[in-house]
């Protein structure tokens, strides 16, 4: 497989961010790339920085969202207009080690994976700075997952993952554009359909430079527990057909 590399940055309010962002990515990253800056609405104060940023470097795109708001409908409108068959997804108010992307896109190639998944919380992993109650709840909800299931990701809810394009496009993602929930989901229907999942340790620093939290704590807890239970459940039968 090519040394190549999609990098789809979903966008909301990130003016701040994501010239940081894009200028690391640029700088640090010197194989095959493109970077796709994707946006849902053309007020957002990302989109003047942005075109910026694909005036000034090459290998940026700019897309404008149009299949629905949210991460999830963002992340999908980049790989459908990405240019390679691997594919990073990360947040652009979660800035972590660049030097990662190389070492994440060495392992999916070499050990032939369909998935990396960064990890904060094993394996030299750290989560600095964001939400007290969201980092909380975050690092509970995925050490119970582990626990309880076995998958090997120790942050299935991390949305920096690293992909095969062929993964993304055979999984159907059914959760609400609520947060990065589908990346949860995306990580329990990769482990339940046999696709060759790992994770690589980053450390994470959550909102360095501001930006404008869509944080809600209800809806989140409600969306992402959903998920949680429906990954529990459908891993411990699968476990158990298994053994049968």
């Amino acid at each position: 497989m090519k040394k190549e590399l999609s990098i789809i940055l979903p966008v909301f309010n990130e003016k701040d961010s994501l010239p940081i962002m894009v200028r690391l990515l640029n700088s640090t990253i010197k194989f095959k790339k493109e970077i796709i800056i994707v946006y849902d609405d053309q007020n957002d104060n990302s989109v003047e920085v942005a075109k910026e940023l694909a005036a000034e470097l090459p290998d940026i795109t700019l897309v404008h969202n149009n299949i629905g708001k949210g991460a999830k409908y963002a992340v999908e409108m980049g790989v459908r207009i990405s240019k390679y068959e691997n594919i990073l997804i990360t947040a652009v108010d979660e800035i972590f080690p660049i030097i990662s992307v190389e070492n994440m896109l060495n392992k999916l190639i070499k050990e032939n994976l369909d998935l990396v998944s960064g990890t904060r919380y094993s394996k030299g992993g750290v989560r600095l700075g964001g939400s007290l109650i969201g980092a909380v709840l975050s690092k509970i909800a995925n050490k119970s997952f582990y626990f309880l299931t076995n998958i090997p990701l120790s942050d299935c809810t991390t949305g920096i993952k690293m992909m095969k394009k062929s993964l993304w496009k055979s999984i159907k993602i059914d959760s609400k554009p609520i947060a990065w929930a589908f990346a949860f989901e995306l990580s329990i229907k990769a482990y339940l359909n046999n696709y060759r999942i790992d994770e690589y340790p980053l450390k994470s620093v959550d909102r360095l430079f501001g930006g404008s939290s869509t944080f809600k704590l209800g809806p989140w807890v409600k969306e992402y527990l959903k998920w949680f239970i429906w990954g529990y459940l459908n891993i411990k039968k699968r476990n158990r057909n298994e053994k049968n």
